[in-house]
């Protein structure tokens, strides 16, 4: 059944979530978070393969990528067959309400509604103001061309998504700092915009009144914490995030194949995207705290410091 983000506001108001990503400061946690879940009732959202990190299934499963697709999961192909990413009809597999970016995972939605058994909400992490990409990065440009600044603030009053990346010092190849490049030169994904919805930025800056709304994310943690602020979830624990591509993955032993650390991705989250990162941390932490919400990160070790530090009871 297709959900509504109106459905899921304040669904679990005061519950305790624990938002589980798949660094390696997992690891410690593990046990503790299935043990929450099972004897207290804390509700656990998941991020794409938790399937090797974890035995319970979460509550929620976000996803955001362009290759761990609803339609791949189905339709064998080069993405399935090379790097063994995906079990199978993995979605339908396990059922679980199912959270997903449909401006980055392109399946259409009319075969999402044909192929997928599993409640899902598919949600908008791009085009603001119901925008064409092209459309926002010639509103860009305009502003450019007038004040010869990069501080643009129409969209989410977030100047800081439009701030020129550079990978000095990194692997990286020059791609991944490329201007403004989450939004689609070719209006690839465009054909996604439902005027009905507003994207999860603007959704959560309604919700909790804040005067920014973060950007588009460059790491699915964003939107699986978004939800969980939406959710009313309080206190919010985020398990796993250490935004370190060198540091590789939790359970690295069993999850070595399919979670090989990238090389050429080292100083993606930590250089290109460090500022954008703890400024996104910042308006998500600002925004939970409008409503009385405390978000506590477990990772006492990363190189962030913009959440609270704290343990899980």
């Amino acid at each position: 059944m297709k959900l509504k983000l109106q459905e899921l506001q304040n669904k679990h108001k005061g519950v305790p979530c624990v938002v589980a990503l798949h660094g390696p400061s997992l690891n410690p946690h593990l046990k503790k978070i299935q043990q929450l879940q099972e004897e207290k009732g804390y509700l656990r959202i998941s991020v794409n393969m938790w399937y090797d990190f974890f035995k319970k299934k979460p509550d929620y499963w976000v996803v955001s990528n362009t290759e761990y697709t609803i339609y791949n999961s189905i339709v064998p192909n080069w993405y399935w067959d090379e790097y063994s990413a995906l079990e199978k009809d993995v979605f339908n597999k396990y059922n679980i309400p199912l959270l997903y970016d449909d401006t980055t995972d392109l399946t259409e939605s009319d075969f999402v509604e044909k192929n997928l058994k599993c409640d899902y909400l598919s949600y908008d992490a791009k085009h603001f103001k119901n925008m064409k990409c092209r459309d926002i990065l010639n509103s860009f440009r305009e502003h450019y061309e007038k004040n010869k600044n990069f501080e643009f603030k129409k969209f989410g009053n977030n100047s800081e998504m439009w701030q020129p990346r550079s990978t000095k010092g990194t692997n990286c190849h020059p791609s991944w700092a490329t201007f403004a490049g989450i939004w689609a030169r070719d209006n690839k994904c465009c054909h996604k915009i439902d005027k009905s919805r507003m994207t999860i930025q603007e959704a959560l800056q309604s919700f909790t009144g804040h005067e920014q709304h973060i950007s588009p994310t460059v790491s699915v943690c964003f939107p699986a914490m978004a939800f969980a602020i939406l959710m009313g979830c309080n206190p919010i624990y985020v398990a796993g995030m250490d935004m370190d591509c060198g540091k590789g993955y939790a359970n690295a032993e069993v999850t070595n194949y399919r979670h090989r650390i990238n090389t050429l991705a080292i100083g993606h989250w930590t250089i290109i995207n460090k500022t954008p990162i703890k400024d996104d941390l910042r308006i998500l932490k600002e925004s939970a705290e409008l409503i009385g919400t405390k978000i506590i990160n477990l990772n006492k070790e990363a190189w962030f410091d913009t959440l609270t530090f704290g343990d899980l009871p």
